[in-house]
């Protein structure tokens, strides 16, 4: 069995380029140190960044993308029989990869190292038959990770989903890092205190909620106004923007187009 990990990274200091670039290759040295070769290849996903990568593949967006997106994008370029979803400030123990082998020999579906599941492994293509609807959602970017988390949850659930371990404590400080004995997160002196301030993503907390410890109803109303909240913003742009639909927008032509090639010949048939 084979291993394909997909170390993601998005912006952590958008406004400035060269701090940004800094922390993600000195993220990225700490991973590419020690993980086992033999049966584990890395590609990074950089969404909104972009730094070298010394060697290793790398698949990148424009912009930013949602936590189930990257999912989404681990599941379609997977070359192995499994791939790992992690972020790049997070590093997997060696007894991590133990387990992790452990679980694909076994014939796991999808597993994840601790109950914050910020270490996700699958079994590739286990995606195939989400549905359209779900496939939106996944592709709503302001969502963030808080929210887009769950959005797949109801897939994994039904492939047998499951933590290898439900241990997730502090392990340092300054900075305050978490972890477990599978793996642990390694955040730099200089990551941001609040990615998704930086980010400018929403939150649960923005609407005055204590995480996900409150009702049902409470929760499903808050996304929704997350949603007309960010949605309204991409009207906004619209808005400002619909100018240059109207003057860059596609000409009118002969439907259906038949190229200039083709033009030319009946242009040299309607003087013959």
């Amino acid at each position: 069995m084979r291993l394909h990990g997909f170390i993601c990274a998005s912006p952590l200091y958008p406004n400035d380029k060269p701090r940004d670039e800094a922390l993600h290759i000195e993220y990225l040295k700490a991973q590419a140190q020690d993980y086992p070769r033999d049966w584990v290849r890395l590609t990074t996903i950089q969404n909104g960044c972009e730094f070298p990568t010394a060697g290793l593949s790398s698949i990148r967006h424009p912009f930013p993308k949602n936590l189930a997106y990257n999912w989404f994008v681990c599941d379609a370029n997977c070359e192995a029989d499994y791939w790992l979803f992690l972020p790049e400030d997070c590093l997997v123990s060696p007894r991590g990869w133990e387990e992790i082998r452990k679980h694909m020999d076994k014939g796991k579906e999808c597993f994840a190292l601790s109950k914050d599941p910020k270490a996700l492994i699958a079994r590739r293509r286990i995606f195939r038959d989400v549905s359209p609807d779900i496939q939106a959602l996944c592709d709503m970017n302001f969502l963030g990770k808080e929210i887009g988390g769950v959005i797949l949850r109801e897939e994994l659930e039904r492939r047998d989903f499951h933590c290898i371990t439900r241990n997730w404590q502090r392990v340092g400080t300054e900075p305050t890092r978490w972890g477990n004995e599978l793996y642990q997160e390694i955040n730099c002196r200089d990551h941001p205190y609040n990615v998704n301030e930086t980010r400018s993503l929403p939150t649960l907390h923005d609407y005055g909620l204590d995480g996900w410890k409150t009702s049902r109803e409470e929760i499903e109303a808050t996304f929704i106004k997350i949603v007309d909240a960010s949605l309204d913003k991409q009207r906004q742009a619209a808005e400002a923007l619909k100018g240059l639909i109207s003057r860059y927008g596609p000409l009118i032509a002969e439907l259906p187009y038949k190229g200039l090639l083709h033009e030319l010949w009946d242009r040299w048939q309607a003087k013959a």
